[in-house]
């Protein structure tokens, strides 16, 4: 449940921000798998049934997609890795926050 909550309060703050799109999907995915498993396997759902929607409405190309799973990818395994830490700062280390 925490981990859904994450997600969507996440999501929802970061969407209007002049952020790369990448980071956001990182940090998303991040926050979420801080809580465990329960949080990972929710983001990894939440981010596989956005790519496939973004891609079948045509709202991303199959490159762009692919870009943004990585980016997925890469913040679940930063926010399993440090469960406590900070998903802005350690992100950071790895995506460009601002375009």
């Amino acid at each position: 449940m925490i981990g859904g909550v994450k997600t969507l309060y996440n999501y929802l703050r970061l969407r209007p921000k002049p952020y790369t799109d990448k980071y956001k999907h990182a940090v998303i995915n991040c926050s979420a798998s801080q809580s465990g498993e329960a949080g990972y396997d929710l983001a990894t759902a939440f981010s596989n049934f956005k790519e496939d929607r973004d891609i079948s409405s045509g709202g991303n190309t199959l490159d762009s997609s692919q870009a943004d799973q990585y980016a997925n990818k890469i913040g679940r395994l930063l926010g399993t890795k440090y469960p406590n830490g900070d998903c802005d700062e350690i992100v950071q280390r790895y995506i460009k926050k601002r375009w």
